[in-house]
């Protein structure tokens, strides 16, 4: 692999534009390309990304995937996972061969670029917060570097794309073990976007509150009752740490909050309602009660939200 190829990063939002920034500012060559508007004539924007108590600035090229005739380097998917279909079928379309970095939280996620026979596939468990402020202006935080792990395809050239995408900002790191790594992140998010949008709460919460916590920690029970008959090497106080520490000294909305009050679809899909139909896979079944209720509220919430909306237009 050539370190000066191109990065395109898929997906213009709280993830993939503070990515774009830093990746900028550390001489990496970078093209933010647009999935959710046709159309959009080839530019420039400037991003602001706002990290603690350091701030940086970016010019980015953007352009939509409609208007990008060939992709020759690395492609990051920094996309909603409910739009990973569509997007792997017009990646095909345009002759795309990856490597194939997937920058989304989740279970079965990849499937979509595995059935359209991508060859290079990598997951990405992010282990970062961010939140979208003014237009191009980001909050973003690093909890941990990010573990990259490959899910199809050989392992030499993980470790160059890791070198290639990581910044002092934005770290991440290879990770021999990703299916540990991706199903510990699901359970946390599971636990972070049932509770805090049903609570109308930012992330801090369970840090604050102590039957907040007490009520995560019975939700992280139920999954691993599923990672434990997965054989996938999880704990419950490993588990509760990490929600701990991403909770502690935050103050920020998550995602799934954020895009239900922007009236937009939610990914509980692949994070609650996905480890409940895992669940009921097995043999014998795995009930899950509290996941499956609160993933299905949420759902609810989310498409009150929007045909809400849909009716003020």
């Amino acid at each position: 692999m050539n370190l000066s190829n191109t990065i395109f990063i898929l997906g213009s939002g709280a993830i993939g534009l503070p990515l774009a920034a830093y990746l900028t500012n550390a001489g990496r060559t970078v093209v933010a390309v647009r999935t959710s508007k046709h159309d959009v004539p080839k530019s420039t924007i400037s991003v602001t990304v706002q990290s603690g108590a350091n701030r940086i600035s970016a010019l980015i090229e953007c352009i939509s995937l409609d208007k990008l005739v060939k992709f020759t380097g690395i492609l990051v998917i920094a996309t909603k996972s409910y739009t990973n279909r569509a997007i792997a079928l017009a990646l095909k379309e345009k002759g795309a061969t990856g490597p194939l970095i997937i920058m989304q939280n989740g279970v079965g996620i990849e499937k979509p670029f595995l059935d359209t026979g991508f060859t290079s596939i990598s997951r990405c468990v992010l282990y970062v917060t961010s939140e979208a402020g003014a237009e191009y202006n980001f909050t973003f935080r690093p909890i941990a570097p990010s573990p990259i792990g490959m899910i199809h395809g050989s392992e030499s050239g993980l470790r160059e794309c890791v070198e290639l995408l990581t910044t002092d900002g934005f770290p991440f790191r290879a990770e021999a073990d990703i299916k540990r790594e991706i199903w510990r992140k699901a359970i946390i998010n599971s636990v972070f976007n049932s509770i805090c949008p049903l609570l109308e709460v930012d992330n801090g919460v369970f840090a604050r509150d102590e039957e907040t916590a007490s009520l995560a920690r019975q939700l992280v029970r139920e999954c691993l009752m599923v990672t434990n008959r997965l054989n996938i090497g999880l704990s419950e106080t490993d588990v509760m740490q990490h929600i701990m520490r991403i909770s502690k000294g935050s103050n920020q909305l998550i995602s799934t909050l954020q895009d239900i009050r922007r009236g937009r679809e939610t990914e509980i899909e692949f994070l609650n309602l996905e480890i409940v139909r895992v669940a009921a896979s097995l043999q014998p079944q795995v009930h899950l009660p509290g996941i499956e209720l609160l993933g299905k509220m949420i759902l609810a919430k989310s498409l009150q939200q929007r045909r809400r909306r849909q009716q003020d237009v």
